[in-house]
């Protein structure tokens, strides 16, 4: 029995280009590399990293990876590309304030974004908040300066669900913060159920 809900637990986080799986202490190297890229500026979406502006060290980035495995009310998976059998990402779920309605984030190392690796994890996440868990509502969010993650959310069913104004200061500008949802309804819609 255990060995078939492991079973299940491996279909429900794969497809045929990728898997997501629990971090390892051996992934440091290329989730340090990642993070610091450039594009990722801004775009890390580590809660409680020191800034999303600044360049992480090794040890940040294994203090992040510490947090993952302990958090509570939350998962943190490694994206890992099939052939290639390397981390291209992270993706996250969190649960913090009600178990209807959790947060995810994902990000998608830059060599590797814009071939669809993005929509097929977040395909993959919402299939199993919304077939397999209580979720009736998915949240997520990002800086409006983020033009392609706004484009992204939109393109997969996601509607603004609200907006914090002047949250940040990026190149002497202000920023607001746009959050956005998908109800479960929704989400069957756009499967055709």
């Amino acid at each position: 029995m255990l060995n078939d809900a492991k079973k299940d637990a491996t279909m429900i986080f794969s497809s045929e280009r990728l898997t997501l799986r629990a971090f390892e202490p051996d992934d440091a190297a290329v989730l340090h590399a990642y993070l610091n890229h450039p594009v990722l500026t801004g775009r890390r979406y580590i809660p409680w990293s020191v800034s999303n502006e600044l360049p992480l060290s090794v040890a940040q980035v294994e203090s992040i990876l510490e947090k993952w495995a302990g958090a509570e009310k939350q998962f943190n998976l490694a994206v890992v590309a099939s052939g290639v059998e390397k981390v291209i990402g992270h993706a996250s779920c969190d649960w913090g304030w009600d178990p209807h309605c959790p947060r995810i984030s994902l990000v998608i190392a830059p060599d590797y974004q814009r071939q669809g690796y993005g929509s097929e994890v977040l395909s993959l996440l919402l299939c199993y908040l919304f077939e397999h868990t209580q979720a009736h509502n998915v949240t997520g969010g990002m800086n409006d300066w983020n033009q392609a993650a706004w484009a992204f959310a939109q393109a997969h069913g996601f509607e603004e669900s609200g907006r914090m104004r002047r949250v940040g200061l990026r190149e002497g500008e202000f920023y607001d913060w746009i959050g956005v949802d998908i109800l479960r309804p929704e989400w069957q819609a756009l499967k055709g159920e």
